[in-house]
Order: structure tokens, then sequence, then C-alpha cells
């Protein structure tokens, strides 16, 4: 997968906006969380990539493009998410049956998907690893 220099810089501004949004938005929430801590150490450390970006690639035109990732690469990917995605799409509704019939708090369906569907992603990029 080829992307122009433009838009990986669009990616990057759009990632640090973002996480810095959050930061801001959850610090001026007075709840008292400090969950915030995180969204400033992301953002952080996307301004980090969008300076080392534009320092390692100021030589370079706007329209040079750069190899992202492989398409062997990509393609496995796209399986593992693809196998990652149809798990939890199962887990949610396994989750929203027993949500119905009162066995499993919403809280715990959602971290459960969560956590399992990566923990699926995982072990599938392991898996396609050893396979190929």
């Amino acid at each position: 997968m080829r992307l122009k220099k433009w838009m990986l810089l669009v990616g990057y501004m759009c990632l640090f906006l973002g996480f810095g949004y959050s930061c801001y938005s959850i610090f001026v929430d007075e709840t008292g969380s400090n969950f915030w801590v995180m969204w400033g150490i992301a953002s952080l450390f996307m301004g980090y990539q969008v300076i080392n970006f534009l320092v390692k690639k100021k030589n370079d035109k706007w329209n040079d493009s750069y190899v992202v990732a492989d398409q062997r690469v990509f393609r496995k990917i796209l399986v593992s998410l693809s196998i990652s995605y149809v798990f939890i799409l199962i887990f949610l509704l396994i989750g929203t049956i027993g949500f119905y019939n009162d066995f499993i708090s919403g809280n715990n369906i959602l971290v459960g998907a969560i956590i399992s569907s990566l923990l699926v992603f995982m072990i599938s990029q392991i898996v396609q690893r050893f396979v190929h």
C-alpha cells in the first residue's frame, strides 16, 4: 500500500488534534478523572510523530509516495481483522442475549468483547506468521 506524503501528514495531524481535543475536554470536565493524562501522552506522541516526519522528509516533494504496508502484510492484517470482527459480533450477540435475560451487566459485555477480540487478533497474527 502506497500513500502520498501529504496523506500521511494529514492522518498524523488528525490523530494529534483528536487526542489533544480528547485530553482537553476530559481535563475541563469537572468529574475529577485523571484519564486526560493518557490522552495527553498520546497527543504528545503524535505531535512528536508529526515533527519527526516533517524533519525526515523535508527534502521530499509533497506528492512523493511511500510504501506503508506490503500487499502480503496488508492481506494478513485484513484476514486477522475479519476474524476478530466476526468474533466480536458473536461475543456481542451472546452478551446481548445474556444482558436481555439479566445474566450479565452491560459494562462486562463491552470490556469482555474488546479484550477478547484483541486477543483473537493477536493470536490470528501469530498463527498466520507460522502458517505462511
